[in-house]
């Protein structure tokens, strides 16, 4: 009686511990996962494309606007320290002088990184999908419509696909961007090869290791005041 007793508590605790065993595998990339997901973040937050409320929320499951890409696009560009708190020149007919974001639409336009709609308009407060946002990232490269083979969404898509810019972008072609899916877009853009062969993030002055990594530490340090530890 006694050996039976011993041989099933050596079968339950080896059971239990593979459940152990079977449990870490599923929790450590998780882990692995989010401490990825901060650094991207603070890495977006500290680049200010991407900023909280006026309590500090990044409001990541919200859906992102034409304008407020607009400006994420402006912020991750050489024209990132040019646009004033004036009222600007508005473009389109749907887009007031007084707009907080036509400056950002004025430059985004003009630069070709965005078009509007034939009959005049923007549609400043409607969503963006991906292959728009993907599209608009890729012009800021330098991957134009020209230079892409293939018709519209197909091309570009590829293209965004080929470069890694969908690495953490949840969405697929129709889907609406979250600000979690444009945090994921920015940061990838950074470190994405440009039309003429160059790191982007290399291009605007920011420090770039070997392996094409933006270095994370410098942007934070530019950011702070007093000690950086």
């Amino acid at each position: 009686m006694i050996k039976e007793e011993d041989s099933f508590m050596k079968r339950y605790l080896s059971a239990l511990l593979s459940l152990c065993l079977c449990a870490s595998l599923f929790l450590m990339p998780a882990a692995r996962a989010a401490d990825s997901s901060e650094t991207v973040l603070q890495t977006i937050r500290a680049l200010g494309i991407m900023t909280g409320d006026e309590n500090g929320r990044m409001n990541l499951t919200q859906n992102v606007t034409r304008a407020q890409f607009a400006k994420m696009m402006v912020a991750a560009s050489s024209f990132r320290d040019t646009v004033g708190t004036s009222s600007g020149i508005s473009l389109f007919k749907d887009v007031k002088q007084n707009h907080w974001a036509v400056e950002y639409i004025r430059i985004a336009v003009e630069q070709g990184w965005f078009i509007g709609y034939t009959d005049g308009t923007f549609h400043p407060d409607s969503t963006i999908r991906l292959e728009e946002a993907a599209t608009a990232v890729l012009r800021l490269l330098g991957y134009t419509s020209e230079k892409l083979p293939g018709t519209y969404p197909s091309a570009q898509l590829a293209k965004y696909a080929a470069l890694g810019l969908d690495d953490g972008v949840s969405k697929t072609r129709g889907q609406i961007m979250s600000r979690t899916d444009c945090m994921y877009l920015f940061y990838n853009m950074m470190t994405a090869q440009t039309q003429a062969g160059q790191i982007y993030a290399a291009g605007l002055g920011y420090s770039v290791n070997a392996a094409g990594q933006l270095d994370y530490a410098s942007l934070v340090a530019k950011e702070m005041n007093g000690p950086y530890v």
